[in-house]
């Protein structure tokens, strides 16, 4: 195994294959320029190793220098090896192996909220399975604001590479909670002063109809079937985007951006955090 390029050490490009040490089960490879440098910006102390193209090499500098300082292992390769540690020919230089970040529960998203750690909307997705509508549902809400991604746990899908990926850094600053019971945890949100708010192709009150409230979660359905049975009942009120009927309904990930920029247009993005990407090494995270 060739030496990492740490201080002391010249990565030897072309020279080997990007050895990956033994990845645990607590742990990620992330990839992509802006999920990685949210990454660093965030959760610092999370990086086991880093892996950078040789082209690549300039871009990342913070990155590698951060590591040589801290002696945290990092090696300059080839893009193809990258591309092997990455499991995506879409890393754009840059694979970084890192612990996972674990989710909330529902009762850290309620104590953050009542802390004001955590503000503006949430969205909650009811049966949404596609990591890449997930990634885009995270950098729509960071954009507009909305404090949490929330889901059934077992349910919501993980926090995958391709999803960081396609989040551009969102998924280091808005964090995603599983909660265990939907109706119960939504009782609870309720009693907190949040209204529950469905989403529907096909029926509810136009989404103009009447403001949203300050405190709102969205609930988004599949695009297969919508809301499931047991929280459609559980919602306080139902809306709908109107359309031109030409398709039956929008891209899950299209409707939270719609939604959200209503909310905001009304209420602000005061949730907004501080940017994902432009920093030049480690900064203090989000809950």
């Amino acid at each position: 195994m060739a030496r990492p390029a740490g201080a002391g050490a010249k990565a030897r490009p072309g020279k080997h294959e990007a050895p990956r040490r033994h990845q645990s089960a607590a742990e990620t490879v992330y990839h992509g320029r802006r999920a990685c440098e949210a990454l660093f910006a965030h959760r610092p102390d999370a990086i086991v190793r880093v892996y950078v193209a040789e082209a690549a090499r300039t871009a990342f500098a913070a990155i590698t220098a951060w590591c040589a300082a801290r002696r945290k292992g990092f090696q300059i390769v080839p893009a193809e090896s990258v591309a092997r540690v990455a499991g995506s020919l879409h890393h754009e230089g840059i694979a970084i192996l890192a612990r996972t970040r674990e989710p909330l529960d529902a009762d850290g998203l309620l104590a953050a909220s009542a802390a004001g750690t955590i503000t503006g909307p949430l969205v909650y997705l009811d049966g949404v399975q596609n990591p890449h509508n997930l990634g885009t549902i995270l950098r729509t809400a960071a954009y507009l604001g909305a404090g949490a991604v929330v889901g059934r746990a077992g349910e919501l899908p993980a926090v995958s590479p391709a999803a960081a990926r396609v989040a551009e850094g969102a998924a280091e600053i808005v964090p995603v909670v599983a909660c265990a019971d939907p109706v119960a945890d939504f009782t609870r949100l309720r009693a907190a002063g949040f209204t529950i708010v469905g989403t529907s192709s096909h029926r509810g009150d136009p989404l103009r109809a009447r403001p949203l409230p300050p405190r709102t979660v969205f609930v988004l359905g599949s695009e297969g079937t919508g809301m499931s049975p047991e929280v459609e009942k559980a919602i306080d009120r139902c809306v709908r985007i109107p359309g031109s009927d030409a398709v039956e309904s929008l891209n899950v990930a299209v409707a939270c951006g719609i939604l959200l920029a209503e909310w905001a247009a009304t209420h602000g993005t005061a949730a907004a955090g501080p940017p994902a990407t432009g920093r030049s090494g480690p900064a203090r995270r989000r809950p």
